[in-house]
């Protein structure tokens, strides 16, 4: 739905406030040093942008299972090698090797090409396993936000060629999914901040970072957002998730990954999806970066990764 055409009986989180919001990543610091064998930007298509960083543990041979991960950012901004990924690289320390990919942004491209990037990176890893001692039999995917959304897209289309898959080519087998309060039904977003009271941080009068990944109002293709939409897509045979949402959160309604819990539970099974509700942390929250955290995350991935 587009902010302009918000309820004026609406509550609007103050621009300071959501800033204030953001700049609490700050807060947390990617500090690799420590991390011996390291491959930065490492291309796996043309634009600069289609780029991935690979970090595995200090010892060992492997083949290390991996954990993908997918910054968020409106699908606008955010990079592979900024903070959002602190939370996941402490599986180094764990014996995963973890991936952080990088992607093209809008408006330079729109979705599914920005889904796509994806898709790609993880065949680049899938053909190219052997050089960097990688496990490609045992992954997980992972993401945040923006990152999040097109981590479940990808997910639930494998195999299908319209979604940018390849028959044929090599691939990762996903068994474990990690999804941090991402956008799950792109409708039902302003219900369900009306549904719960939250604030919410829209611009009155600009579009929304919905609109913009589309290249259009979101209310005039209901019909296409199928397309779009996570919850659309659920399968009985999607990957185990773990969904962590703050609910408050003033970005992403809580409700958006309480639904994906609910219908994954009912379609792929009782128990597929796990649900982690923070009564405390907001929108990219470096809350999430901390030790209690960091163990429910890969507490998870380890029942399937290992």
């Amino acid at each position: 739905m587009s902010n302009s055409n918000l309820n004026p009986q609406v509550k609007i989180m103050p621009l300071e406030e959501a800033e204030a919001m953001f700049a609490r990543l700050g807060e947390l610091e990617l500090n690799t040093s420590g991390i011996k064998r390291k491959f930065l930007n490492c291309s796996y298509g043309e634009d600069p942008r289609q780029a991935l960083d690979i970090y595995l543990p200090n010892e060992g041979t492997g083949p290390f299972p991996i954990v993908f991960y997918i910054h968020g950012g409106s699908w606008q901004r955010g990079a592979k090698d900024d903070v959002q990924v602190v939370p996941f690289m402490d599986g180094v320390n764990r014996g995963y090797a973890v991936v952080s990919i990088g992607y093209r942004l809008v408006p330079d491209v729109r979705y599914p090409d920005n889904m796509f990037d994806i898709k790609s990176a993880m065949r680049w890893i899938a053909e190219n396993a052997d050089s960097y001692m990688l496990d490609t039999s045992r992954t997980a995917l992972c993401g945040s936000s923006a990152g999040a959304h097109l981590a479940l897209m990808a997910a639930y289309t494998q195999g299908q060629a319209v979604f940018g898959d390849i028959p044929g080519a090599p691939v990762c087998k996903i068994l474990a999914m990690v999804e941090q309060f991402g956008p799950t039904d792109f409708a039902a977003i302003h219900p369900h901040f009306d549904e719960s009271g939250v604030p919410r941080i829209p611009i009155p009068g600009a579009p929304s970072p919905i609109d913009v990944m589309l290249g259009t109002r979101a209310e005039l293709i209901p019909n296409m957002l199928r397309f779009y939409n996570p919850i659309d897509n659920v399968h009985p045979n999607i990957p185990p998730i773990l969904i962590q949402h703050g609910r408050l959160d003033p970005a992403v309604p809580y409700q958006q990954g309480m639904e994906l819990w609910k219908k994954i539970n009912e379609v792929a099974g009782d128990g597929m999806a796990e649900l982690d509700t923070s009564e405390e942390f907001l929108h990219a929250d470096p809350g999430y970066a901390q030790p209690e955290s960091v163990n429910r995350i890969y507490g998870f991935i380890d029942k399937y990764l290992k």
